[in-house]
């Protein structure tokens, strides 16, 4: 099959681009013909290795340059003889449903988030993939988008990472407890409450040492909380291997107010490591407290610096939550289920 992928700032900090990536490379080496149009981005270099050929646009994203931007789809389309357009942002889904109106293709979005605002134009793919059941109700009860257009195919990991992960000393020198947050620095990810409950710890003597990757415009608000809070704290831009700091911390954590299958929840999972998160839904969903993880209120600092507490206390609870998460993580979440359902799906929209 010939797919063509849309999707904005193709960059190492966004999941998204993370998600189309591992789409891109596992269909390739299924033999799919995979190209990829994005307006820019900072990670093309881990396309090279498969042959992936990359179109750019820079003036993709703007609303100005639309017909423009349908144009060029339409050539590369044609040039390549595209059977499906797949995009991943709604701005870009509106320019492969436009595309589709001139040339004989299909089209597929992947629904990545839990959105608030609406266009009336949005979610107009022959399929659409829903990535949590947080996101499917939302297509359907505040979008009105037919059920039977959505299919529910989850956010993934890719097990060969787990071969590039640098081996470790498994003792600790120092006492220190390594905390880590991986995400876009944006107010649903509420870096606030986790810094807050950190300081608690700090007051009770506890040791810890956080790291928070990333970027976004919430960065000068967390630099100031932290050295308001006197924090043993560090802040790194996104990183290409990011699993080797994940299998670096001693637990990982996502202080959310709202995340619909968060990838850095998924990546701890395949890694090994113990998860703390909030009840956000696309948490929630897939942690259960005590189990393969610990759960805990939104906004509420007190309540993540108890959790962070019992995982430090208690070993036995934390190996056995982060052994369920690993085995959920390896069951469930990915490429060796995930990528079948996608080509399925292909299949039957171009009825192979």
């Amino acid at each position: 099959m010939n797919i063509l992928h849309l999707t904005p700032d193709f960059n190492y900090s966004d999941g998204r681009s993370y998600y189309v990536y591992l789409l891109l490379k596992y269909l390739k080496r299924n033999k799919h013909n995979v190209s990829l149009l994005t307006n820019s981005g900072d990670s093309f270099e881990r396309l090279d290795k498969y042959s992936i050929p990359i179109y750019t646009e820079n003036t993709l994203s703007r609303k100005s340059s639309f017909l423009r931007s349908v144009n060029r789809i339409c050539k590369i389309a044609e040039d390549n003889k595209i059977e499906i357009i797949h995009s991943h942002h709604r701005h870009y889904e509106l320019l492969a449903n436009a595309v589709k109106k001139k040339i004989n293709i299909k089209t597929v979005f992947t629904a990545l988030s839990i959105v608030d605002r609406r266009y009336f134009v949005e979610y107009r793919s022959d399929r659409i993939i829903a990535v949590s059941n947080s996101v499917r109700e939302m297509l359907i009860n505040k979008f009105n988008v037919n059920k039977d257009k959505i299919s529910l195919i989850p956010n993934f990991t890719d097990t060969e990472e787990l071969d590039l992960i640098k081996q470790i000393s498994s003792q600790k020198k120092d006492g220190v407890i390594n905390i880590l947050s991986a995400g876009r620095f944006h107010k649903d990810k509420d870096h606030s409450t986790l810094i807050k409950a950190v300081s608690i710890l700090n007051r009770k003597n506890m040791k810890i040492k956080l790291t928070l990757i990333g970027e976004g415009d919430e960065k000068a608000e967390i630099e100031k909380q932290i050295k308001e809070n006197s924090l043993n704290a560090e802040i790194l831009p996104p990183v290409k291997d990011l699993y080797n700091y994940i299998n670096r911390s001693d637990i990982c954590v996502l202080s959310s107010v709202r995340d619909p299958l968060p990838g850095f929840m998924l990546e701890s999972g395949l890694i090994g490591k113990p998860f703390i998160g909030s009840d956000a839904d696309g948490i929630k969903d897939n942690i259960t407290d005590g189990i393969n993880g610990l759960i805990f209120k939104r906004k509420n600092p007190e309540e993540l610096a108890e959790k962070i507490s019992i995982f430090i206390e208690d070993k036995i609870l934390s190996k056995k939550c982060s052994g369920n998460l690993n085995k959920l993580v390896l069951s469930d979440f990915t490429e060796k289920k995930v990528i079948p359902g996608i080509e399925v799906l292909y299949k039957d929209l171009i009825n192979i």
